[in-house]
């Protein structure tokens, strides 16, 4: 998932002034889906912290390539493209796509794509408590996880199937 710098929900040592910021799918939530999905293609990550071989980046962007028959992992930026990741997942006609969105059920795109739709498994996470402190946290393009920078609203991971 690629983030502009700048933005106030970002701690500052994932920010750079210069060039876009990144932040990752928490380590352990990206163990649970990779055990069970095998994940063949990391749509929406940089250079440096891909989760599978195949990749595209911002820059090769994700939103408008092929994914094949690919098992498609599908982290994008929780922006207004949001709903277009959303679509581009419910329309495949070959593949997996696993996304983790934020879960947002008042959402235009949600009574659209997801909300009885056969082809989409909603799950809903629970917020998961370490050390007393509650949610899921970041990790930075070294894997790094954050002790301040965590998701502000609950997830939903969601599986379509063609």
């Amino acid at each position: 998932m690629y983030a502009g710098a700048g933005k106030g929900y970002l701690d500052k040592q994932y920010q750079d002034k210069k060039k876009m910021a990144y932040i990752r799918t928490p380590p352990e939530l990206w163990k649970q889906l990779n055990d069970e999905f095998n994940f063949t293609l990391d749509t929406c990550s940089s250079e440096k912290n891909h989760l599978c071989e195949d990749y595209f980046t911002i820059d090769t962007d994700g939103l408008t390539s092929d994914w094949g028959t690919h098992t498609a992992y599908v982290h994008p930026m929780y922006d207004r493209l949001l709903p277009k990741w959303v679509k581009k997942c419910s329309e495949r006609t070959e593949g997996i796509s696993v996304m983790l969105l934020p879960a947002s059920t008042h959402t235009v795109y949600f009574h659209t794509y997801i909300w009885k739709n056969p082809k989409c498994e909603i799950r809903f996470l629970p917020c998961p408590h370490k050390n007393g402190t509650a949610g899921w946290y970041m990790a930075d393009d070294d894997g790094n996880v954050s002790e301040s920078v965590g998701y502000i609203r609950p997830l939903m991971v969601l599986v379509f199937r063609p």
